[in-house]
């Protein structure tokens, strides 16, 4: 079973997606806070990241670049409703950071379960082996 963390300061997205990926079959981690959520990826190894990037104390941008520093090998998507009063596109951003995935709130399920998915079955191509049932969605 794949391990997911999701990184949101916003308990009801957090919330949300959880429920819907453990539906979906996968194993939830979560954090409320980048320092929280780097701790995790170093000690608990997720296969995915979904981080948010307008967060207090660490930011998703500075997560992405605390993780490519660290050269850990974890596929992130990024997420953000971004900011209305500064017309700064921090998706692009985090796309130059890394991201492999970036998506403007709301973020309509599918969209992400079908991304997780890819991002899974890619990852598992490069590696030669095949996909497990253990690894799949239910």
């Amino acid at each position: 079973m794949a391990r997911i963390l999701i990184i949101d300061d916003d308990p009801t997205l957090q919330t949300l997606f959880s429920q819907f990926l453990e539906e979906e079959g996968y194993e939830i981690l979560q954090a409320e806070n980048g320092k929280k959520g780097i701790a995790i990826i170093k000690s608990q190894h997720p296969d995915v990241v979904i981080t948010d990037i307008m967060m207090p104390e660490m930011d998703g941008l500075e997560i992405l670049m605390e993780i490519r520093r660290a050269k850990i090998d974890v596929p992130i998507i990024a997420i953000s409703g971004g900011m209305r009063d500064r017309p700064i596109n921090f998706l692009q951003h985090a796309e130059l950071f890394g991201a492999t995935y970036v998506f403007k709130k709301p973020l309509p399920l599918n969209v992400l379960s079908a991304a997780i998915e890819e991002i899974l079955e890619s990852r598992l191509k490069h590696s030669g082996e095949e996909i497990p049932d253990e690894i799949r969605p239910d």
